[in-house]
């Protein structure tokens, strides 16, 4: 039975998990993006689906538009948890917010993730001509979601999507916010992940993530677009587990 907390669900509680692995949604996601991730993940690794305001539970809330204010407060939420063994996972927009995650607690010298793994997101954010723009008629931003392809077909819906447009202008204007800082390279050992055909973040875009972790893990590329973790499932939590299982067993550095 799924278990929640405010900041996250735990679709498969695993009390004695080596791994707390807490995994960011993209712009519009929810929890349910990792609702399979559980069953793929070896049993030492509890996957956390993250779930932020406004969405999945949390409606009521507004969704944030700054990633400064939602990067202090998911730090906060989170906090109980952030101790140990943890890792964080992200795609796009969440990939953005792990990454930022991941810089404020070691500007803050607390204790960091054991592994960063982000997907199709890059430490200069998307190229604005990419996104959506959420300043928009509902019109032209709904035909610019459909456009990103790889969103799922319910969301598509007329109904469904005007339903989800404040969210999604919400989180789209969190993504133009971010501006990269100049800063020591990520200590925590970094794996990147890409789609080989993604026109929102190329692969090549991807490349950047080489000169910003002190110990990274490599540039893994998927066939499909910038959603293609849908697809890909099985490999991705394979990759996380494995090399998530490698840092853990590495030796302590004197």
């Amino acid at each position: 039975m799924a278990r929640a907390h405010p900041w996250y669900l735990t679709f498969e509680p695993r009390p004695d998990a080596r791994l707390r692995l807490y995994c960011l949604p993209c712009a519009g996601g929810g929890p349910s993006m990792f609702r399979d991730w559980a069953a793929l993940l070896p049993g030492w690794i509890e996957a956390r689906a993250v779930r932020l305001p406004g969405r999945q539970g949390r409606h009521r809330e507004p969704a944030p538009t700054d990633a400064g204010r939602a990067v202090a407060a998911l730090l906060d939420g989170l906090s109980d948890g952030l101790t140990g063994d943890y890792a964080f996972f992200g795609h796009s927009m969440g990939a953005l917010l792990a990454y930022r995650m991941t810089r404020e607690l070691a500007r803050t010298g607390a204790a960091g993730p054991r592994l960063l793994a982000v997907a199709a997101w890059t430490p200069d954010g998307a190229p604005h001509e990419a996104m959506p723009d959420p300043a928009a008629s509902d019109a032209d931003f709904a035909a610019a979601i459909r456009g990103l392809g790889g969103v799922p077909d319910e969301l598509l819906d007329d109904t469904l999507l005007r339903a989800a447009l404040p969210v999604l202008r919400a989180d789209f204007e969190l993504c133009r916010s971010h501006v990269r800082e100049p800063g020591p390279r990520i200590a925590a050992p970094l794996v990147a992940m890409g789609g080989a055909g993604d026109g929102v973040i190329p692969p090549a875009l991807m490349e950047v993530w080489r000169t910003e972790a002190a110990d990274f893990r490599g540039l893994h590329l998927y066939p499909g677009g910038h959603f293609f973790l849908h697809d890909h499932a099985a490999e991705l939590t394979g990759l996380v587990a494995r090399t998530a299982g490698s840092v853990l067993d590495a030796p302590a550095r004197s």
